[in-house]
């Protein structure tokens, strides 16, 4: 977990029934200076993240600044909110933020930069992103590459005092959290060494949930036992789900225990529950080739598979074709929360144990 130096404005925890008026009126503008420098951060960092994008695009983002300037007088300090008020939270995905909804249960408000299905490789922040953000006592990102294109804006526009948690941190592929076999990707796809779908493996969605337990912890010591308490009922739910799709995954034949998916998200899961996985492309920002089907198709038709998975977002009439072609079906699997179908880590985990067992069995 990396955190940056707390940094509180002097004067900042005065109440208003200490001071004069005099002194009321300069710490007002004090205040209203700082807000104006965080807002102009936010707005500069969004800039510079996004690019150039045309004079409306910018004219709007400036208003915006102007506006939250104008409505920023009332003078708190964002990453010290009341201390009955639940703290603000930022995380870059949904997925991640349902963890930190787990964790903080009623004690946390949390925003996702990044709404469910978007595209990680097209995203860009907006100057709400960047208010939000600068508002954030604690931000949390996967790390391991997936959010780094969001690190200009976090670095730029994250308030004094917030705790950033980098979820992934720590973790790597000689952790021992490996499953009945060596499951890894092909030679050319992402395997575990550069893999940044850790949660793919819900013992390091357990290692996700201790880390933001601690930087909750840390922003919010007073409700510090709740944050435990929350993250020790989630460990063992996260717990028994493993279990639960290690009874699921029993029930293919070991010699179809191989997931071929539309991309490498999946290589935790495979070394974690002994499979084999296969993918179209590498990444998700790539296009599938006919070549790359051919190739993928022909590993299908060796292993006389039934089925290959693909997420609702990338489903695409040339699988769809190639497959029926090959005499197989095209089963859906998420790799992040991307629709309504599944809007928990949990439901989601669960939703793929279930796809591959129905389809491969």
């Amino acid at each position: 977990m990396r955190r940056s130096p707390a940094s509180r404005p002097a004067g900042a925890g005065v109440s208003v029934s200490a001071l004069g008026m005099e002194g009321r009126t300069e710490t007002g503008k004090a205040d209203q200076r700082s807000h104006s420098r965080r807002a102009g951060g936010a707005l500069a960092a969004t800039l510079r993240a996004n690019g150039k994008r045309g004079l409306g695009w910018a004219a709007a983002a400036a208003a915006f600044f102007l506006l939250a300037v104008a409505c920023g007088g009332g003078g708190e300090e964002p990453a010290v909110p009341d201390a009955g008020a639940a703290i603000q939270v930022v995380a870059t995905t949904a997925l991640l933020a349902d963890l930190v909804k787990n964790v903080g249960g009623e004690r946390v408000e949390v925003r996702s930069i990044m709404p469910p299905g978007a595209d990680l490789h097209s995203f860009q922040a907006t100057p709400t992103d960047s208010i939000a953000i600068s508002r954030a006592r604690v931000i949390v990102s996967n790390g391991f590459g997936l959010d780094a294109f969001l690190e200009p804006v976090l670095r730029s526009a994250k308030g004094p005092g917030a705790i950033h948690v980098i979820a992934a941190e720590g973790l790597g592929p000689a952790d021992g959290q490996g499953g009945g076999g060596a499951g890894m990707a092909d030679d050319e796809n992402q395997g575990p060494q550069t893999n940044p779908h850790f949660w793919q493996n819900p013992l390091f969605a357990i290692h996700y949930v201790e880390g933001i337990r601690d930087g909750l912890a840390s922003a919010d010591p007073d409700h510090a036992p709740d944050y435990q308490a929350n993250a020790a009922a989630f460990i063992e739910e996260l717990r028994k789900l493993d279990r639960e799709i290690l009874e699921i995954l029993s029930d293919v034949d070991p010699v179809r225990r191989h997931l071929v998916a539309f991309h490498s998200a999946f290589s935790h899961f495979a070394q974690r529950y002994g499979w084999k996985v296969s993918a179209f492309v590498a990444s998700d920002a790539d296009d599938v080739s006919p070549a790359d089907v051919v190739r993928v198709l022909e590993r299908v038709r060796n292993d006389r598979l039934p089925a290959v998975f693909v997420g609702p977002q990338f489903r695409s009439d040339v699988i769809e074709r190639a497959a029926e072609d090959a005499g197989v079906t095209v089963g859906t699997i998420y790799s992040d929360l991307s629709d309504a179908n599944v809007t928990s880590y949990v439901e989601m985990m669960r939703f793929n144990a279930k796809a591959l067992a129905e389809h491969l069995r």
